[in-house]
């Protein structure tokens, strides 16, 4: 269940889950990337705009693999 979204430079970061259990996503160069601390994800947008590098390790890629 997505609580609530909010906007870092430009990018929509949706929440998801509540207490302990939350994760953070956005979609950063069509990619999406998730992380369980919101500040890393804030990390990773600043590192994508101001240095055009792939975000940290501690942002985790989504990718969808299908069986």
């Amino acid at each position: 269940m997505t609580k609530r979204n909010n906007v870092y430079r430009g990018y929509p970061i949706k929440k998801f889950g509540r207490g302990k259990k939350v994760i953070f996503q956005a979609i950063i160069n069509e990619v999406e990337w998730s992380t369980m601390i919101e500040s890393d994800l804030k990390k990773a947008i600043d590192a994508w705009i101001d240095e055009g590098k792939e975000p940290p390790t501690r942002a985790r890629k989504l990718c969808n693999q299908q069986s």
